[in-house]
């Protein structure tokens, strides 16, 4: 079914992305995106070889197997309907993450330091449970995201993403499947986690530091 949401209109280059020219890199600013051949983000659009650009949806899953008979009907229905409005190109990503609990298990003792025995113990029973399960490696969340791109200029492109976007939002809602843009940052994560497999490296914490904005400025490093 997903597979007849798919239209191509031209290529999409989004998996394109190439280190430029070290000769480019001293003419151009130095930024990170620049390493990444990506011209920008701003708005919660994406913009590739200055020509493209795009948004990225998170879409929540749904059990199909799981339905009845009707809610599958409808879900048929909303799918055709999608298909038949498509005027984008449009490419599916599915990312398999392994789950990480570090954080939330260090807020939750953080939590519970002034409590009652009560909810201490029962939070370190929560721990304990978050432990065992971090310990399988196998243990992964899957996310979704629909890629949608416009070859207009640029500020028509985001007008008319967007528009689009709130009617695919609709139908979506109608199967009960949330979805959302990313924000600005989340699409620089969401690279970054593609380009660095298996780096701990937080990007908020790189663009605290500056890592975003400067590379290389003459003998020092940033």
């Amino acid at each position: 079914m997903i597979g007849t949401l798919i239209y191509t209109r031209k290529k999409n280059n989004l998996y394109d992305i190439k280190s430029i020219d070290k000769s480019d890199i001293k003419r151009g600013k130095r930024k990170l995106s620049n390493l990444w051949g990506i011209d920008g983000f701003k708005n919660q659009v994406i913009t590739i070889n200055k020509n493209q650009h795009s948004i990225i949806v998170e879409l929540e899953s749904i059990e199909y197997s799981l339905l009845h008979d009707g809610e599958k009907a409808n879900v048929d229905r909303e799918l055709i309907s999608i298909s038949q409005m498509l005027k984008f190109p449009i490419q599916f990503l599915e990312v398999k993450k392994q789950i990480e609990l570090g954080d939330m298990l260090e807020e939750i003792k953080i939590n519970t330091l002034n409590a009652n025995n009560n909810v201490k113990e029962y939070a370190n029973q929560i721990i304990a449970h978050l432990e065992n399960l971090q310990e399988d490696h196998n243990l992964f969340e899957r996310k979704n995201y629909m890629v949608i791109s416009s070859f207009n200029n640029r500020k028509v492109a985001e007008a008319e993403l967007k528009e689009f976007y709130q009617l695919l939002r609709y139908h979506l809602l109608n199967i009960k499947v949330s979805t959302r843009i990313l924000t600005d940052i989340e699409i620089v994560e969401l690279i970054y986690e593609q380009l660095h497999k298996g780096n701990i490296n937080k990007v908020s914490d790189i663009q605290q530091e500056g890592g975003l904005e400067l590379y290389v400025t003459g003998k020092k490093r940033k």
